[in-house]
C-alpha cells in the first residue's frame, strides 16, 4: 500500500465516526420522544487493498443503522392497547351510569316509590281526606318525575357513547391515511435496499399503529415491500397508499354502525376504544336501561290493575291512575293492517323493536331490529294472534285483500317509551279510587290499603321479588358493571406499563450508554483526524527529502 492509501484510511475512520457521532446526537435528541427506537451505527470491515502476495486492510465502512427494535414485544403492545382501550372506555361509560342510581346523593327512584306508596297509606287512614289526596298526586308526580330523569341519566351515557365513537372514527380515518402515506415514503425509500432502512419513518408509523389499536382491534401484517395492511373487522383499513373511509351512521333505535368499504363491522369490533363503547352500550341498554323501563312499567301496571276496580270519591270506577303502557305499530301493506296489539306477558317484555313480515307463501318473521335475530314464525291466519316476547299482535286481511310477500308491520316495544309516557292520569283528586264499593263511601280505604300493600307485595313480573327488591337488583347490578371495568382497567393499564416497560429496554434511549458512545467516537474522530495529519507529515518529509 502506497502513503496516500493512509489518507482513505484515515478518511474512512472520520466518515464512520462522524456517522456514529450523529447517530448517538440523534438519540439523545430524542430521548423523551414517545415511540422512538434507539438507533445503532453499524460498522463493517473495508474490502481490503492486495499489496503483492497478501491483503492490507484498506479502513472501515458504515454497513448500516441498525433499528433496536422487537418484533414480538411491539406486537404484545398493540394487542395489549387493544385491551387497555376497551377497558378504559368500560370504565368511563359504566362509571356514569354508577352515578344515576347513586341514592346516598338522593339520585335513586328508591325514595321517591316510598314516598308514593307512603301517601297511598296516607289516603287509606283518611280516605275523605283532601290534604292526604294532594300529597298522593304529588308524590305520584315526583316519582315520574325522578324516573324521567333516571332515564335521561342513562340515555345521556348512551349519547356521550354514541359521540365519543364518532369521535374515535374520525381519528382512525386521519390515522389510517397517516399510515397510508407513510407506506409509500417507506417504499419509496427502501427502494432496492440501497438506501438501508427508514428507521425513523418506522418508528412514526409504529407510534400510529399503538395509538390506533387503543381504538379498536386491528390486525397488521408487513410485505416484502415494507407496506403494513390494517385490518379492522375483516377488512382493509389500509393496503399499501391506500386507506378505506371508516364511517358511523345512525341506526334506527338512534346508536351509532360502524361501516367499513360499505360494510357493517359493527359486530366484529370487540376491542379498542369502539369494542368498549360498543360493550358498554350494550350493557347499558340491556342491563339498567331496559330494567328501570322495566320497573316503571310495572309500576303502572300493578296500580293502574287494582285502581281501575276501586271507587272515587265522585263515584266514578274504571280510573287508570298512571297513563297506561300502550304498544305502537306502523303497517306498510295494502292488502291488510293491524288490528289489535296489547301486552300478553309483562314479564317477557324487552326494549326491543320489531319488524313483521311475510313471504311469497304468506308465512310471517318477526325480527329483533336490535339484535337482528328472528324471534317467531308461523303461518299467516287474518284476525289470528301473533305472540312474540310478552307482546301480542292481530293482522287482519282488508276488505277482499291480504298480506303479500314484503309486506312489513313495524312493531315498538312498550317499554321503550314506557318512562317517557309516564304520567298521571288522575288530575281530579275526586277520582282516586280508595273504596271498593260505592255504598261504602266515603269513608271507605279498602283498595287505597291494598294499593299500599303492593310496596310489599311479591311482582312475577319482576321475577318474584317486590319493587325494591327489583330496583336494589339495579342497582347492585350497576355497581358490580361498574367495579369489574374498573378492575379490568387496573389490570390493563399494569400489564400495558409492564410491555411498554418491556419495549423501553430494548428500544428505549439510555442517557448513560449513549454519553459513553459520545466519547467513544469522539475519541475514533480525532485519532482518524491524527492519522491524517501524521500521514501529511510524512509525505511533507518525503517530498523534502527529493
Amino acid at each position: 500500500m502506497s502513503l496516500f492509501g493512509l489518507f482513505d484510511i484515515g478518511r474512512t475512520a472520520i466518515y464512520a465516526s462522524q456517522t456514529a457521532l450523529s447517530t448517538v446526537s440523534n438519540n439523545i435528541a430524542n430521548v423523551n420522544t414517545p415511540g422512538y427506537s434507539r438507533q445503532e451505527v453499524i460498522l463493517d470491515i473495508a474490502n481490503p487493498a492486495s499489496s503483492g502476495s497478501f491483503e492490507v486492510g484498506n479502513g472501515v465502512v458504515v454497513a448500516g443503522i441498525k433499528r433496536d427494535y422487537d418484533t414480538f414485544i411491539q406486537s404484545q403492545l398493540i394487542g395489549q392497547q387493544q385491551n387497555q382501550g376497551r377497558s378504559d372506555a368500560l370504565n368511563q361509560s359504566l362509571s356514569r351510569v354508577e352515578q344515576v342510581f347513586n341514592d346516598v346523593q338522593g339520585m335513586g327512584i328508591s325514595s321517591a316509590v316510598n314516598d308514593y306508596f307512603d301517601a297511598w297509606n296516607g289516603v287509606a287512614q283518611n280516605p275523605e281526606g283532601q290534604p292526604e289526596r294532594m300529597t298522593l298526586l304529588q308524590k305520584g308526580n315526583t316519582l315520574v318525575t325522578v324516573a324521567k330523569q333516571m332515564e335521561s341519566g342513562l340515555t345521556g351515557a348512551l349519547s356521550q357513547i354514541n359521540e365519543g365513537m364518532s369521535g374515535a372514527v374520525d381519528r382512525i380515518n386521519t390515522i389510517a391515511s397517516d399510515i397510508a402515506s407513510l407506506n409509500g415514503q417507506i417504499i419509496r425509500q427502501e427502494a432496492g435496499g440501497t438506501s438501508g432502512t427508514a428507521n425513523d419513518l418506522r418508528d412514526r408509523r409504529d407510534a400510529l399503529m399503538n395509538e390506533l389499536s387503543g381504538l379498536a382491534d386491528i390486525s397488521t401484517f408487513e410485505d416484502n415491500n415494507g407496506a403494513v395492511t390494517v385490518t379492522m373487522g375483516m377488512r382493509n383499513l389500509v393496503s399499501g397508499e391506500k386507506a378505506y373511509t371508516l364511517s358511523a351512521l345512525q341506526n334506527q333505535n338512534g346508536d351509532m354502525n360502524l361501516f367499513l368499504d360499505n360494510i357493517d363491522i359493527t359486530d366484529n369490533i370487540s376491542k379498542g376504544r369502539l369494542g368498549g363503547s360498543i360493550a358498554a352500550r350494550g350493557q347499558i341498554e340491556s342491563g339498567p336501561l331496559a330494567q328501570i323501563r322495566k320497573l316503571v312499567a310495572s309500576v303502572i301496571s300493578q296500580v293502574n290493575q287494582v285502581h281501575i276496580t276501586g271507587f272515587g270519591l265522585d263515584q266514578t270506577t274504571g280510573n287508570n291512575f298512571f297513563n297506561p303502557l300502550q304498544v305502537s305499530t306502523t303497517g306498510n301493506s295494502a292488502g291488510a293492517q293491524i288490528t289489535a296489539a296489547s301486552i300478553s306477558n309483562l314479564s317477557q317484555l324487552n326494549p326491543d323493536d320489531y319488524v313483521i313480515t311475510f313471504d311469497a307463501t304468506n308465512n310471517y318473521s318477526v325480527t329483533d331490529t336490535r339484535t337482528r335475530q328472528v324471534v317467531a314464525t308461523g303461518p299467516y291466519v287474518s284476525g289470528s294472534p301473533i305472540i312474540f316476547n310478552g307482546i301480542q299482535v292481530a293482522i287482519s286481511d282488508i276488505g277482499a285483500g291480504t298480506v303479500q310477500s314484503g309486506d312489513t308491520f313495524a312493531v315498538k316495544s312498550p317499554l321503550t317509551d314506557a318512562v317517557k309516557n309516564f304520567s298521571v292520569a288522575i288530575t281530579d283528586i275526586n277520582k282516586i279510587a280508595a273504596a271498593s264499593a260505592v255504598n261504602t263511601l266515603p269513608g271507605d280505604g279498602t283498595k287505597a290499603l291494598a294499593l299500599t300493600n303492593l310496596s310489599t307485595t311479591t311482582i312475577a313480573d319482576l321475577g318474584g321479588g317486590t319493587f325494591m327488591d327489583y330496583y336494589r337488583g339495579i342497582v347492585s347490578s350497576a355497581g358490580v358493571m361498574s367495579r369489574a371495568a374498573s378492575d379490568s382497567l387496573t389490570f390493563d393499564n399494569n400489564l400495558l406499563a409492564d410491555i411498554q416497560n418491556r419495549r423501553d429496554s430494548v428500544s428505549g434511549v439510555s442517557l448513560d450508554e449513549e454519553a459513553t458512545n459520545l466519547i467513544k467516537f469522539q475519541r475514533s474522530f480525532q485519532a482518524g483526524a491524527k492519522m491524517i495529519q501524521i500521514t501529511d507529515e510524512l509525505l511533507q518529509t518525503m517530498l523534502n527529502m527529493v
